[in-house]
């Protein structure tokens, strides 16, 4: 590990333990965290993805479901009880007579059937579920995408917080140690009493600045906490390092081909297209008879197929084939028909707008990383030239050659060039992240 990573971690810590005095908290808790462990921390603890996970585990038990028509159906029915006599009339009711039938009834079936054709539907069933449990997946790999996403936002503000505290430490510092300078040229009458109420009043702001920065951390380490359901008393160490890890270039045709392939979202509008497609195949099944062949066997007591009733058991048993068709369906599956070639244009319409996102998404995340890495380039060109105005106004300030006024100003550039090349450091990860997830690689 080079000195210059040891020496930000050592910051970093610092910075932490200082803040656990403020915060009045113990730094046993303190944790420290890679972005791939967070990534990993937010796909175990995060409500919305259990919320997806559960989402595909009840498409892929409706898909086992739909599995079970293809086998045959069996049924079978147990009767007792009692029967009463019969009334018997002759045809022109002028007569009137008693049946005896044997009071008690007892009756056993068992019927099996299998379906051998329903123009396709089953079929279309069990491809429309696998369709959708393929929808539940890519859904739950799409939140995770998001989550994660998400995530990296809050880490890389964190980040970016706690090297803000660094710059405003040191500067607390530097401002201190010019403070001091200043009061032993007041004794020698070199200055004035508003020299150094100057910079007692840059010392203040500098560290009311840096408290607000304190509880900016704990805002995001608390929104950290909460997307990976860790306690709130955890509070996490992000790794400096990422900083110094050079983001690799992407070309961005090649972008945006793994992103046609890989793009949830894209995926999504796919396998919702072909479920618009089995819908019209299942809608027209509807127009076809149902076949169905079929074996039962029935035990029954009494006997009533004679007059008088005989007291008796006895057993029919029968196999065939059954055919049923819905009469409505001449005049009702035109009308869904049509309403299920609408919806797989609407599938169509909503994919080749997806694909026009995606491709604006890329291009964007792709122009966004250009100049985030451009912007870094410049400040960090800019940050040299603030450092180096200071040093020679400071200079020429303690040699009664410039204004305290020089001084402040050259001080605020200063920290103002210290700031935005943190940001820029972080804003080109940032950007970076957002092409992995506009391609969806993340």
């Amino acid at each position: 590990m080079t000195m210059k990573r040891v020496t930000g971690i050592v910051m970093l810590l610092g910075c932490l333990i200082w803040r656990q005095q403020v915060w009045g908290q113990d730094t046993s808790h303190v944790r420290a965290v890679t972005l791939e462990q967070l990534f990993e921390l937010v796909e175990n603890g995060s409500e919305r993805i259990r919320l997806a996970k559960t989402s595909l585990s009840l498409s892929r038990q409706k898909e086992e479901v739909a599995a079970l028509y293809r086998l045959p159906q069996l049924s079978s029915s147990l009767t007792y009880g009692y029967i009463s006599n019969a009334d018997i009339w002759t045809p022109s009711f002028s007569e009137h007579q008693k049946g005896h039938i044997p009071h008690q009834f007892t009756q056993l079936s068992v019927l099996a059937a299998q379906l051998i054709f329903k123009g396709g539907e089953v079929n279309g069933e069990l491809m429309k579920a696998d369709l959708e449990t393929q929808v539940a997946a890519l859904s739950l790999e799409k939140n995770i995408q998001d989550i994660r996403f998400l995530a990296a936002g809050y880490y890389l503000d964190l980040l970016r917080a706690a090297n803000q505290l660094k710059v405003f430490a040191s500067n607390i510092e530097l401002a201190k140690a010019r403070l001091t300078n200043i009061l032993v040229l007041q004794k020698q009458g070199m200055v004035t009493e508003n020299d150094v109420l100057r910079n007692r009043l840059i010392v203040s702001d500098l560290e009311l600045s840096e408290r607000k920065i304190v509880n900016n951390m704990a805002i995001l380490n608390s929104q950290l906490c909460l997307i990976t359901g860790l306690a709130d008393s955890v509070q996490f160490l992000p790794d400096s390092t990422l900083l110094e890890t050079p983001a690799g270039d992407l070309l961005l045709a090649k972008s945006l081909e793994t992103a046609l392939q890989q793009n949830h979202e894209l995926k999504i509008a796919g396998a919702e297209k072909q479920i618009a497609a089995t819908n019209i195949n299942i809608i027209k099944s509807g127009k076809l008879p149902e076949v169905a062949v079929f074996a039962g066997s029935n035990f029954q007591r009494p006997f009533l197929n004679t007059i008088p009733s005989v007291d008796i058991f006895y057993n029919v048993w029968q196999a065939g084939i059954s055919v049923k068709y819905n009469i409505s369906s001449l005049y009702q599956t035109g009308r869904k028909i049509k309403a299920g070639y609408i919806a797989l244009r609407l599938s169509e319409e909503k994919q080749t707008l997806e694909k026009q996102q995606v491709g604006l998404d890329v291009t964007t995340a792709h122009t966004k990383f250009r100049e985030a890495r451009d912007e870094l380039g410049t400040f960090q060109h800019d940050l040299f030239s603030a450092q180096e105005n200071y040093r020679i106004t400071e200079k020429k300030y303690f040699n009664q050659l410039s204004l305290l006024t020089d001084l402040i100003d050259a001080g605020n550039t200063k920290i103002e060039a210290e700031l935005r090349v943190v940001g820029a450091r972080i804003n080109v990860v940032y950007a970076y992240l957002r092409i992995l997830k506009a391609i969806g690689t993340l």
